[in-house]
């Protein structure tokens, strides 16, 4: 079960982000998804104010490795220049400008076969029994993924039962799981009906 982000841990986030850390950084530093983090970010940042400081951090973080590997190739040279011409080689690596080699996981979502889901867990469903799907973009926390996986179908399912009776509308109800590997068994049929994506806490699952 994924593991709960403390009150100190989100200030502590919080802190580091509009300090001018990369948000893969903190991630790293706290031991948690890159998506994790940046739900908790956008609790208490507006969207225009975290995209903000997301740009000016992954502008500051490029900046800093140019310089670092420019001062790299200049000590570099300067070594080489006390050597023999027939030594005084040497490859210089392209500084690359506006490349974002680091594919971002908060854009992504986790398959659900490698997740450890709780054997026992609980969805939503009207009271037909049957099962109420929403947009991924119906999830505020999850509005900053790309615009095609915010169409897609998506299952939200809960750990507890108080917790999933908190999001249950008047016609509908909490339906408990006693197998949660059923989920992997019925993704050909969850497919079928358009759904392609479960959301479980701070994951966001594909079938």
């Amino acid at each position: 079960m994924p593991r709960k982000v403390s009150e100190s841990e989100k200030k502590a986030i919080l802190d580091s982000f509009t300090s001018g850390n990369e948000i893969k950084d903190i991630a790293k530093k706290y031991n948690f998804s890159t998506a994790t983090i940046t739900r908790q970010l956008r609790k208490f940042l507006s969207k225009n104010d975290f995209e903000n400081i997301k740009q000016k951090n992954k502008n500051v973080s490029n900046t800093s490795s140019d310089k670092s590997h420019k001062v790299e190739i200049l000590q570099e040279n300067k070594i080489n220049s006390t050597d023999n011409l027939e030594d005084n080689i040497f490859e210089i690596i392209p500084i690359l400008h506006g490349e974002d080699l680091y594919q971002q996981k908060d854009l992504s979502s986790e398959p659900l076969s490698g997740v450890k889901l709780p054997e026992v867990v609980y969805l939503i469903v009207d009271k037909n029994i049957e099962l109420v799907p929403k947009l991924l973009k119906d999830y505020p926390e999850w509005s900053y993924m790309p615009e095609e996986d915010l169409k897609r179908m998506t299952l939200k399912i809960f750990a507890d039962q108080r917790n999933a009776k908190k999001y249950c509308s008047k016609n509908q109800k909490s339906l408990k799981i006693p197998n949660s590997k059923v989920f992997i068994t019925a993704s050909n049929f969850l497919k079928a009906k358009g759904i392609t994506r479960i959301i479980f806490e701070d994951l966001l699952l594909s079938l």
